[in-house]
């Protein structure tokens, strides 16, 4: 008789605390699992579940970045059939989630089922991996189930590093680029412009304190050459001395 009623103690506690259902190929899903961020920029984490053979009463768990110097926690949104869903206080490194699918919505051998969205915002430089823990999820039949949780990554690089290239230097400036605006100008209308020769002579040029005194006009004895007035000179003086001669001796 001790033993029986034992066994239904035994068995009153076990329905009490419910049953345990297996994994049956549920997983827990955080997309994307890799993102590479600056400070300031956000991502948004979609936390989903692949099926569910026994449908979803509600869950409660925490998303949590082991770093969380690399980035915070800003928001958590629920999707239409999650209803009193509650986020414990944030911005912060983890968050507790909960909520209830208090209207039936997500039935037997439902698949694809989007349990929250988390919105984080890189901070620093780092890498942190992004983990789900204490999780609890009930079915709609009393038990609840133990899925596989994967793990996530975030990388936070310096403003102006591609999530491809190597860290060397960052260089900023505070000043503004000047953007040049070429405007076209017309051309000049061709005018009439009086031509105006420039004559050059090899004449010295006189001193600049001497007198400047009138140019005289060229004479046209000027291209004759020099030996031609010493011939013509001498014959001139020959002949007065011939004329002269001639008159003495008339005289005489």
């Amino acid at each position: 008789m001790k033993t029986l009623l034992l066994f239904l103690v035994m068995a009153l506690v076990i329905a009490a605390s419910g049953t345990v259902s297996a994994s049956q190929g549920t997983t827990l899903t955080i997309s994307p699992p890799g993102v590479t961020l600056q400070p300031g920029s956000t991502v948004t984490y979609e936390l989903s579940i692949n099926t569910l053979p026994a449908g979803l009463s509600g869950y409660q768990l925490d998303f949590l970045l082991t770093n969380s110097a690399v980035g915070n926690i800003t928001s958590v949104s629920f999707p239409a059939w999650a209803k009193l869903g509650k986020t414990s206080s944030l911005p912060a490194g983890r968050v507790t989630i909960s909520a209830a699918d208090i209207g039936k919505s997500v039935e037997d051998e439902a698949s694809g089922t989007t349990l929250a969205r988390i919105t984080v915002v890189g901070v620093a430089a780092g890498t942190s991996n992004i983990k789900l823990q204490n999780i609890r999820i009930d079915d709609d039949h009393g038990g609840y189930i133990n899925p596989d949780t994967p793990t996530a990554q975030l990388v936070v690089k310096p403003s102006g590093i591609s999530g491809n290239s190597a860290v060397t230097a960052v260089i900023t400036s505070s000043t503004p680029a000047v953007v040049a605006t070429l405007v076209p100008t017309p051309l000049p209308t061709a005018a009439e412009t009086p031509v105006e020769l420039s004559v050059t002579s090899n004449i010295p040029v006189p001193d600049a304190g001497a007198t400047a005194t009138t140019a005289m006009p060229a004479s046209p004895f000027a291209k004759i050459p020099r030996w031609i007035f010493y011939a013509l000179g001498l014959i001139a003086l020959v002949a007065g001395l011939s004329l002269l001669f001639l008159a003495v001796t008339r005289r005489i």
